[in-house]
């Protein structure tokens, strides 16, 4: 089995929110204010993902803090129809090569939702403006996994949405997630804010609650987002990941302080482990068998909060 390291603990690290809004949709604050408060919080990125109007600016980028480029696209018709919403992420992924891309404000009128197709077709359009896509709050919007598994072209889902769980107790898409997985697909988690309003600074807002950190070689988009494809990056609403990789067939796993780390696998059980005076632990590694679909991992911190790996696919360590 070939080694693999998914996450460096001798790289730097790059902390981001995904998901926000502003006045530019239906956000209370103006953007200057959401992204300055990002940056006094010690966020490397962020991305200003207002309801069907695009960002792409580089104004208030600097050398220790860039915004990027993207939206969340919405088709709710299906509300109506389904019981379900489809809320949809896209970012600036230059390498798909679009001669079409999105200028900085220019708006995406909602298509009208007739079937699946529709949102199949959503998201086509918009790869073909140039978006990596992320399916948003699955759970929120009443996603059937099932659904989304005849959905193509997403690199990943949203696990953690911080302010669904905080307002409506709907933000864990974490069964959508596994539902996937075990049914073939590879695809990666991250976990995002969805910040819309309320005082910044509560101690429990809508603010700084579910973030991604990546590894990366600089803090640049293309850089960025090359990292988010390639799943070199973990998601988190409390704890570190500082290290994961595979190496003379274990999975490895170096992070902060926590009650637990849980390996989580399909088709066989996978391990928790734990010291049985509840004192903190810090790494942990488990045998890769070879029959394993997927494994990735959780660690858990006294409070329940939880970093989560991306899944590693043992099938491409053959």
């Amino acid at each position: 089995m070939q080694s693999k390291v998914y996450l460096d603990e001798r790289k730097r690290k790059f902390k981001g929110n995904l998901h926000t809004h502003s006045t530019r949709s239906d956000g209370q604050y103006a953007p200057e204010v959401v992204i300055d408060a990002y940056k006094k919080k010690g966020y490397d990125f962020m991305c200003l993902s207002d309801h069907e109007i695009y960002f792409k600016s580089d104004s208030y980028d600097d050398e220790k803090f860039i915004m990027l480029d993207g939206y969340e696209m919405a088709c709710e018709m299906s509300w109506k129809d389904t019981g379900q919403q489809y809320h949809i992420h896209g970012l600036l992924d230059k390498s798909l090569g679009s001669d079409c891309e999105f200028e900085h404000d220019e708006e995406h009128a909602k298509p009208d939702y007739e079937s699946l197709d529709t949102i199949q077709s959503l998201i086509d359009e918009m790869r073909d403006k140039g978006n990596l896509i992320i399916m948003n709050h699955p759970e929120w919007s009443r996603n059937l996994a099932r659904d989304l598994l005849k959905l193509e072209d997403y690199f990943a889902v949203e696990i953690y949405n911080h302010q669904s769980e905080i307002d409506e107790a709907v933000g864990y898409g974490v069964r959508h997630w596994d539902y996937l997985l075990k049914n073939g697909r590879k695809v990666f988690g991250v976990a995002a804010d969805d910040a819309h309003g309320g005082q910044i600074d509560d101690v429990i807002s809508e603010f700084f609650g579910g973030w991604i950190t990546v590894d990366g070689e600089k803090l640049e988009q293309q850089s960025l987002i090359s990292s988010l494809k390639s799943g070199h990056f973990y998601s988190s609403n409390g704890p570190e990941i500082q290290d994961l990789r595979v190496e003379n067939g274990f999975l490895q796993v170096k992070c902060s302080p926590v009650k637990f780390i849980k390996f989580i696998t399909h088709p066989f059980n996978g391990r928790t482990l734990y010291n049985k005076d509840a004192s903190p632990i810090t790494s942990g590694e488990f045998r890769i068998e070879g029959g394993e679909q997927y494994i990735r991992v959780e660690c858990i911190d006294f409070e329940g909060n939880i970093a989560w790996s991306n899944p590693i696919f043992p099938d491409e360590l053959q």
